[in-house]
């Protein structure tokens, strides 16, 4: 028995290919339904007409060189670029462990045509493939912990947490949490803590176990934190005293500037050496200071240049025999 397609489920077909990132020719069509290419072709209009009354952010294209119809998202989903960015910085970050970096990548690219995705593989094979995750983050489920802490963040919970220090070692803390940032390889959890009346950071993945607090610490005794102004401030996520430093410096000087958000630079000293002045907090800036080798000589305020100066002899007392 000869079973009749009609033109609904014919249009209906080609949709579905269509919004499963196919790029179909007429002659796809007429082999399939063994119809004509006027058919085809006003299956073509019928499905561009629905879009354009009832799908508008969809448009149906046409590939002059491959020959071939395909839909155009104008506001869903990701072009071709904007995966490849994301997946650039996902890797470069470091920030997942392989367990979880893999699924997220492979449902980026399914959010691509096939075509778009084997473009993207190559280039990214080498790094997927040379991937290295952190030592303390291989076992961690951070994107679930990530949604669970923003939440919990949100509604202004407070919870209690049991926690592994930098120095490891186990405490126990009630906090109210107030942010959540990534920096350096690792998420972090701002938060207030009532015990030390002051805001504290916390390594997300050295939260073990978190539990709500019996006691809500009040609103009104959290301190305020802007996590836009914060962020332009601390260096390597360690907070301290605020302060201005001048300082003189011969290396690249938009990278000193690009690594202090509130940074200007004061004058040209001669061809190689420039002031700047940064405003952040100390302790993580000593350290990025350190790392500058002789490239940073500080000028001022003179109770950090003699921090400085105390931290290089601490330092060089390291190798002497």
């Amino acid at each position: 028995m000869t079973i009749t397609v009609t033109s609904a489920t014919r249009q209906l077909y080609i949709y579905q290919l269509l919004a499963s990132g196919a790029h179909l020719s007429k002659k796809d069509i007429q082999r399939k339904f063994s119809v004509d290419a006027r058919t085809v072709q006003r299956d073509f209009a019928s499905i561009r007409n629905f879009m354009s009354e009832y799908l508008n952010e969809y448009e149906l294209e046409y590939d002059t060189k491959d020959h071939t119809y395909y839909l155009k998202s104008n506001r869903l989903g990701l072009s071709k670029s904007q995966c490849l960015v994301l997946i650039k910085v996902l890797l470069a970050s470091r920030s997942l462990s392989r367990k979880e970096l893999d699924p997220l990548i492979s449902s980026l690219l399914a959010l691509l045509t096939q075509q778009d995705q084997k473009d993207i593989k190559p280039i990214i094979q080498s790094e997927l493939d040379g991937y290295v995750e952190l030592r303390n983050l291989k076992d961690k489920q951070l994107l679930a912990a990530i949604y669970t802490f923003s939440k919990i963040i949100l509604q202004r919970e407070t919870i209690t947490i049991e926690y592994t220090t930098q120095r490891h070692k186990f405490v126990t803390r009630t906090i109210a949490p107030i942010a959540l940032t990534f920096s350096d390889y690792y998420f972090y959890v701002v938060s207030y803590n009532h015990q030390f009346k002051k805001n504290t950071i916390y390594r997300l993945d050295r939260i073990l176990n978190w539990k709500y607090a019996t006691h809500k610490i009040p609103l009104n005794e959290r301190l305020p934190f802007d996590l836009g102004d914060e962020k332009k401030k601390f260096q390597l996520m360690y907070p301290g005293k605020m302060i201005t430093i001048q300082f003189e410096y011969t290396g690249i000087v938009e990278a000193a500037l690009d690594k202090f958000p509130i940074s200007r630079t004061i004058k040209k000293i001669d061809d190689h050496t420039f002031l700047l002045e940064v405003t952040t907090y100390d302790t993580g800036a000593l350290m990025w200071f350190l790392s500058q080798k002789d490239m940073v000589t500080i000028v001022n305020p003179p109770e950090f240049r003699q921090q400085m100066k105390e931290t290089l002899y601490a330092m060089l007392s390291n190798y002497e025999d």
